[in-house]
């Protein structure tokens, strides 16, 4: 089966097009009030330090980075090289008080306690482990410190617009490439594991015809991909594409937004503390001097 291109956004065939897919949902208005909504939610202010967990480009954690100027400080973290080459070009001549690094969600190279805000947008989707990510988040958080999250549950996906078998059949290909599809309908709880309190939910369903509903649901690389596997007939695929373009794609799906507070008994990383622990030098930089590596 194929493998959701965000998981491995440096091996795609074009980590570029990736970006500029990012930057497009960026320029739609419900992402951007959702983006907000999330912002709200991390109770950030001047001063305040965040992490923002698969920052991709750097769009949001540069707004951020604004948000808390003077004299606060943004960690943006994400896998890929690529990404992190174009958030740091980004953010080049800015003035602002903005890192970017690799680094995996799931072992976040930072040392413990040092953000007041943790961030993953449409993240723990695409993590074989999203429970660890928000293990880490804790860990990194001080008490007190909150994380806010959001994502979509693929489950509830449903496209109306061409035949409906085949519509599913193309769904379940686009499902099973995705590590955790219903991580939206799992987020409230992986929260509370993760020794989150105080966790307060939103979900919101969608629904109705997009006029950009193939690519902003990547469709149309779905669709080759189903039939690439056999699941659909090339013919098939391209009867869909042809019935879906043009704003003709019914589409329902629910998103879901969840944030809580760290609590003082946040597990700390064994090695981590073994690290710290053997030498005076800190693991890396904390939030405050990390600018400007």
């Amino acid at each position: 089966m194929p493998e959701s291109v965000f998981s491995h956004v440096d091996g795609s065939g074009d980590p570029n097009e990736l970006v500029r897919y990012l930057d497009a949902t960026k320029g739609v208005q419900l992402f951007r009030e959702l983006g907000r909504l999330l912002l709200a939610e991390l109770r950030v202010g001047p001063g305040s330090s965040v992490v923002d967990v698969g920052c991709g480009p750097g769009t949001d954690a540069l707004e951020i980075a604004a948000a808390v100027a003077p004299r606060g400080r943004v960690v943006g973290v994400d896998a890929s090289s690529i990404m992190v080459a174009e958030a740091r070009r980004r953010a080049a001549g800015r003035g602002l008080a903005v890192e970017f690094r690799v680094g995996s969600a799931e072992r976040l190279d930072l040392p413990d306690a040092i953000a007041d805000a943790c961030r993953f947008e449409r993240v723990l989707q695409h993590l074989a482990d999203p429970a660890a990510a928000l293990r880490e988040a804790a860990r990194v958080l001080r008490p007190g410190g909150q994380v806010a999250a959001l994502e979509p549950d693929w489950t509830s996906l449903d496209v109306s617009g061409a035949d409906p078998g085949v519509v599913r059949r193309v769904l379940d290909v686009r499902m099973a490439a995705i590590p955790c599809p219903d991580a939206g309908a799992r987020l409230g709880r992986l929260l509370s594991e993760a020794g989150f309190e105080e966790v307060r939910s939103l979900e919101l369903t969608l629904s109705g015809h997009h006029p950009d509903a193939l690519r902003a649901l990547r469709l149309d690389a779905y669709a080759g991909a189903a039939a690439r596997v056999g699941a659909v007939t090339g013919a098939e695929a391209a009867a869909l594409l042809s019935a879906l373009d043009g704003g003709r794609a019914g589409v329902r799906a629910t998103l879901h937004l969840a944030a809580g507070s760290r609590t003082a008994r946040a597990a700390q990383r064994p090695d981590v503390a073994t690290r710290r622990a053997s030498s005076t030098r800190p693991v890396t930089p904390s939030l405050s001097n990390a600018v400007d590596r």
